[in-house]
């Protein structure tokens, strides 16, 4: 086969009977439908707020706080200067690619068939991209997926941590047919293997490889190695990469609720305090809590927390948790600023409280909208076509291919006005929100 040849992944004449059926149904019901407010935050940057030198996008903020004028009998003060400061971000690129068999297309269309064979694959090909948008808009800019807990066997382990956050579910965003491969954190410091999952158990983290073969070739995995998202099931193909350290910088970049990194988009939180994002820890996680939370939010920034400019999320039990500390007072539901997509929520005080089941389980996030960005790099994300046709022959093989390209990255030119209510404990349990069958 070609490089990257997608032959193998077509669905070939045995996996007909998959597409063609007696009846045409004209469109397969999506049983698993998956949304997330937190990856509507994101409006574009325009023109003239950033520009685009060598390999990095650049911006300029103000971190200092302008105090230059002075009481005298007369006399003119010294000007006093400020320096801008600035911030870069690197774009990233991100694909999603599509390859169909002819014969298999030309069979699997219109009466016999579920659903037109071309249909089905865009339809796909989006729900996949949407779900990867979902995941790296919360995610940081490492990828990380989630820990290894333990080894079961050559094939087989159970997950923790997801998005490297303490007791987060980790498999919300694994599926059977996905492609991951593991950092070895001991032996090697690298890529060690990698693989295409067969299946998961959510309700124990379990998670069954296609081939120990491609999953160990060499140096065994381990408690605490790492779990990325990948390109290929073999490390020694041309065309493999791992996500890790190649992803936009979402909100565990932007906001960073673990306080794991100590300068973000070039700019050291360490010299310029103003850049950090408000965190603060929890400890009695109720509707007092949360108001003087953003209390002493609008006093850190100088701006008020209205549901005009601010948008709080948090994970599903979070919002459970809120709703019985409501109990003795008026709790109002759908009320206050929508977000984009439609998204409303309960309110604390006169701010919504948008829930996302795939966002960190523990941290009740606080966004300043306006300070949230998408920075395209050309165009949106749109298929390849520079030959007249999205459409590539698969060398040697009677199939086509086709795929989908963006370059972009998140990037946050106010980080100091976001902030997140840390290691929330409450009294249901968490995992009864995640968005999986772990029941």
């Amino acid at each position: 086969m070609a490089y990257g040849s997608q032959q193998g992944n077509v669905q070939l004449l045995s996996d007909i009977p998959e597409q063609i059926h007696d009846v045409f149904i004209g469109e397969v019901v999506d049983a698993v439908p998956r949304e997330s407010p937190t990856a509507d935050l994101f409006e574009d940057m325009g023109p003239g707020e950033y520009f685009f030198s060598g390999a990095t996008m650049h911006g300029a903020v103000d971190l200092q706080t302008k105090i230059a004028g002075v009481a005298t009998s007369g006399q003119i003060p010294d000007f006093q200067g400020m320096d801008t400061v600035e911030w870069d971000a690197t774009p990233i690129r991100r694909y999603s690619r599509i390859a169909k068999d002819q014969f298999v297309s030309e069979r699997a269309t219109g009466p016999g068939s579920y659903e037109d064979n071309e249909v089905r694959l865009f339809r796909l090909l989006w729900n996949s991209w949407y779900n990867m948008t979902m995941r790296q808009s919360i995610s940081a800019a490492s990828g990380l997926v989630g820990k290894v807990s333990s080894r079961t066997d050559d094939h087989t382990f159970v997950m923790k941590d997801g998005y490297g956050n303490t007791d987060t579910n980790p498999c919300i965003h694994l599926a059977k047919g996905a492609i991951i491969a593991w950092w070895d954190m001991t032996a090697t410091a690298a890529i060690d293997g990698a693989g295409v999952i067969e299946n998961v158990d959510y309700s124990t983290n379990t998670v069954e490889m296609e081939s120990a073969a491609t999953w160990e070739p060499a140096n065994t995995l381990a408690a605490d190695d790492l779990i990325y998202m990948a390109s290929t099931a073999t490390i020694t193909d041309a065309h493999f990469i791992s996500e890790r350290n190649i992803c936009p910088n979402g909100v565990g970049t932007i906001l960073d609720p673990m306080a794991a990194s100590s300068t973000v988009f070039g700019i050291a939180e360490g010299t310029w305090e103003n850049w950090k994002p408000y965190r603060v820890a929890s400890t009695t996680f109720d509707h007092l809590e949360v108001q003087e939370h953003h209390q002493q939010l609008e006093s850190k920034r100088g701006m008020d927390v209205n549901p005009q400019t601010d948008v709080c999320v948090a994970h599903g039990s979070l919002i459970a948790q809120l709703a019985r500390t409501l109990m003795a007072y008026q709790q109002q539901a759908n009320l206050g600023g929508e977000l984009q997509g439609g998204w409303t929520g309960i309110k604390i005080g006169n701010m919504d409280i948008r829930k996302d089941n795939y966002f960190y389980h523990d941290v009740l996030a606080t966004f300043y909208v306006d300070s949230i960005k998408r920075v395209p790099l050309g165009r949106d994300a749109g298929f390849e076509e520079q030959d007249g046709s999205m459409w590539n022959r698969i060398a040697d093989w009677d199939g086509m291919e086709a795929h989908v390209k963006e370059y972009m990255n998140y990037v946050c030119t106010m980080r100091g006005a976001n902030a997140a209510l840390t290691g929330v404990t409450t009294d249901v349990t968490d995992a009864n929100w995640d968005p999986v069958p772990n029941y």
